[in-house]
């Protein structure tokens, strides 16, 4: 349990640098992408996605670089171990995940769906399998399922040639692409810097106060309610490229109102995800874990306020391009998320963030709904 412990708090912390390396770009990607494809301007949205890959892979190699550097100083305070190695490979694993954090958004702005979701879900099968044969063959440690993430990129690098293609290699962004990314994106890079901080905080300081066996407890139910996100991050690529290229104020608002509804049925699946959530968890884990049933049904309830974000935060970023009202609710989410982690976690251990999730995520809904009921329903069209 402690092993696992130490593992999910690795895992944690990739998360929190893969995020990090983000700075906002998919989403200026996504944006700049889709807008020039609409065009026909091929060419101009190749300068794009070029420049949008070469800003991620430095930001990337420079988190890395600074792990690397730090190794013992990350593995004792933020990692539950003595062990440096398991830094090291906190810094080497984004450097793995990174096409399959870059492309998918790529792929999704030229309307490729299916393509995206296959890219995407072949890093975590190739992932999945490698873990499995090694599980079966009784020599499952903790370093050969950090390799598995190699398996992924090896996975992910064959996908690049055959659904993405690298002509985009070519092209030659001037300082204007990058100048366009990084002024878009600013508002949502403070977003996603801090939410990839605040979003992760609860296995860090259940690491750091209650120790590892709560955290391995715990790390089931996150692992398993992150599914939830995913499928909010997915529902919001598609409106992403929609709402960008709408530039009619009708339009718009009539196309949130249909996301909204559609939202419905994704929130009853996670309600009958956690009605099936016994049965399902006491087939898929040992015994010992079985204690994480109640946890896993208490996140899983509390992300379905998420879910009802996308529409009015996609709307917000894509449609009113009125990003500093993420980049600025951002500073008040972590400040949030670490207050209540503060006061919740010593109280009620891993049932702590659950709360946490649910009052954060409810407070998200009510802001975002707020900005945009204000801007399509109240304000005057000049």
């Amino acid at each position: 349990m402690a092993d696992f412990g130490v593992f999910s708090a690795a895992l944690n912390l990739v998360n929190i640098f893969t995020s990090l390396s983000d700075i906002g770009i998919s989403s200026g990607s996504v944006n700049f992408v889709a807008e020039h494809l609409a065009k026909g301007d091929k060419q101009k949205a190749d300068e794009y996605i070029k420049a949008s890959f070469l800003i991620r892979l430095l930001v990337v190699f420079a988190l890395s670089v600074l792990v690397i550097l730090f190794a013992p100083f990350v593995a004792s305070r933020l990692l539950a171990t003595r062990n440096p190695v398991i830094a090291i490979w906190v810094a080497v694993l984004p450097i793995f995940w990174f096409p399959d954090m870059f492309f998918p958004n790529i792929l999704q702005a030229k309307r490729k769906f299916l393509h995206s979701t296959i890219y995407d879900n072949s890093f975590y099968i190739a992932r999945l399998l490698f873990v499995f044969i090694f599980y079966l063959a009784g020599m499952l440690t903790m370093s050969y399922a950090f390799w598995a993430f190699a398996t992924g990129f090896a996975v992910n690098v064959i996908f690049t040639f055959i659904y993405v293609r690298i002509d985009f290699i070519r092209s030659a962004p001037s300082k204007d692409e990058y100048r366009n990314l990084l002024k878009f994106s600013g508002w949502i890079g403070v977003n996603r810097i801090i939410s990839s901080i605040s979003g992760r905080l609860d296995i860090t300081m259940l690491a750091a106060m209650v120790g590892a066996v709560a955290t391995g407890l715990y790390s089931i139910p996150s692992r398993l309610a992150t599914f939830i996100l995913v499928l909010g991050g997915s529902y919001s690529s598609v409106l992403a490229t929609r709402l960008a290229g709408f530039g009619d104020r009708a339009k718009e608002k009539v196309y949130i109102i249909k996301s909204t509804l559609a939202t419905i049925p994704f929130a009853l699946g996670v309600v009958l995800w956690i009605i099936l959530a016994g049965p399902f968890i006491h087939f898929l884990f040992p015994m010992r874990y079985w204690t994480s049933v109640p946890i896993f049904q208490a996140l899983a309830a509390a992300q379905i306020p998420f879910l009802f974000t996308v529409p009015p935060v996609s709307a917000i970023i894509y449609s009113m391009k009125k990003t500093v009202f993420i980049g600025v609710y951002s500073f008040f989410q972590i400040a949030a998320i670490f207050f209540l982690n503060f006061v919740l976690i010593p109280k009620y251990g891993p049932y702590g963030p659950t709360i946490t999730y649910a009052v954060t995520n409810i407070i998200l809904a009510i802001y975002t709904w707020y900005i945009v009921i204000k801007h399509y329903w109240f304000e005057k069209v000049d």
